[in-house]
């Protein structure tokens, strides 16, 4: 492969990585859709933006079957192509109901592409490479967040039907993964012997060995980066130095630090290999437990940076081990199981939080996050245990 299609090939996989995120861009729009949609239930309208959770899970377990039978181009394809008619359908309908029918077609769509945005940099990239990718991967998902928030601010000024508008991004991503990566439906015969899987595998199979120790540990990283979120603002106003307004300013930071994390992933990959997994967990459980001591903003924003630092260490690594694990061909099926934890975190996280609340016998935010980085820092520690991920390692 030349260069030049080596770049086009790592600008479309990674191009997908900024529609991920994509539902929450319509966030802002709740409480002017509140004022249109009077006579709807305000948790109706606030689901606009929860509803694409579930087609997104029910969607990412589809999309193994579906791509063996497109293929995974096409399935990506499809799948933008459904974000870009999706996202646009709220600007010329007047029905709250088919708003929030297209807002559950949108997740189906993301959901037909989500984990092939690991699994894509699995099946072209292996070693450092793919470790590299992953990073990047990361950084790029966290720049189209930041983006996402960004342009959605400017177009809220001009109506919440324009803030729909965002979703014309689809049609550069569509282009680019069009252009830049290779038809995976004309194989010949030898080809398709070649790049068939090591042996089939099935849900059940995977989920029985070190693939099921990885899914939980991403579901756990999400709901300690989810803490995170919830719990800044409510810490800084709580302890007296400072506004509502300065917990924005750090998740915007936890943000931006999560996304140089992804670019430095991979030379720091190099330096500690397996030792970046119980590194980027203990390092976290430290910023965490400082935060909650913390009494200044300076200080408040330095640890926000390391923890979304450290924390963004941890993803790449699991979705490089779990194509490692799977083998061959069963890449997809593995990144979709650890993103069916990664949704699952996210949905349990206010349940666990008010559940470790009643434990600890506090509410407030510096006792709530200090409790979760001791027990992250137990976790990281039992890290230490696991050893490389191994091919294939499900047949042993």
């Amino acid at each position: 492969m030349t260069q030049s299609r080596r770049w086009r090939l790592a600008v479309a996989l990674l191009s997908i990585s900024v529609l991920l995120t994509s539902a929450n861009a319509i966030a802002g729009t709740i409480p002017l859709m509140a004022a249109r949609f009077q006579s709807v239930p305000l948790s109706q309208i606030e689901s606009l933006t929860t509803v694409p959770s579930f087609s997104i899970l029910i969607f990412v377990v589809l999309s193994n079957p579906i791509a063996n039978k497109i293929g995974n181009k096409a399935t990506v394809l499809l799948g933008v192509l459904i974000v870009l008619i999706a996202g646009l359908i709220p600007m010329v309908v007047n029905s709250f109901w088919l708003i929030l029918g297209s807002r559950f077609l949108l997740g189906a769509g993301i959901g037909l592409f989500n984990a092939m945005a690991y699994s894509l940099i699995s099946t072209y990239y292996e070693g450092t490479q793919r470790q590299t990718m992953m990073g990047y991967q990361g950084s790029v998902s966290s720049l189209g967040n930041i983006l996402m928030f960004l342009i959605s601010s400017f177009l809220i000024g001009f109506g919440w039907r324009q803030v729909y508008l965002y979703y014309l991004i689809a049609i550069p991503v569509f282009l680019l993964f069009w252009w830049g990566t290779p038809n995976d439906r004309a194989k010949s015969t030898t080809e398709e012997a070649q790049s068939a899987p090591q042996s089939p595998i099935s849900l059940g199979q995977l989920l029985k060995g070190r693939l099921m120790i990885y899914a939980l540990l991403v579901l756990f990283s999400m709901m300690i980066a989810q803490t995170v979120v919830v719990k800044i603002s409510g810490l800084i106003l709580a302890a007296g130095y400072g506004k509502i307004a300065d917990g924005s300013i750090a998740l915007a930071l936890l943000g931006i630090a999560t996304m140089i994390g992804g670019m430095l992933y991979g030379q720091i990959f190099k330096l500690i290999h397996r030792l970046i997994l119980p590194a980027g967990l203990l390092i976290a459980a430290v910023a965490l437990f400082a935060l909650s001591r913390s009494q200044s903003l300076a200080l408040t924003y330095t640890l926000t940076i390391i923890a979304g630092l450290s924390t963004s260490l941890v993803g790449p690594y699991l979705f490089a081990g779990s194509a490692e694990i799977a083998g061959k061909g069963n890449e997809t099926l593995a990144s979709s199981i650890l993103i069916v934890g990664i949704n699952i975190g996210v949905f349990i996280t206010p349940y666990t939080l008010s559940g470790l609340s009643h434990l600890i016998g506090s509410d407030q935010p510096a006792p709530i996050l200090a409790a979760v980085s001791v027990i992250l820092a137990v976790i990281g520690g039992l890290t230490f245990l696991l050893k490389e991920p191994e091919l294939a390692e499900h047949r042993q």
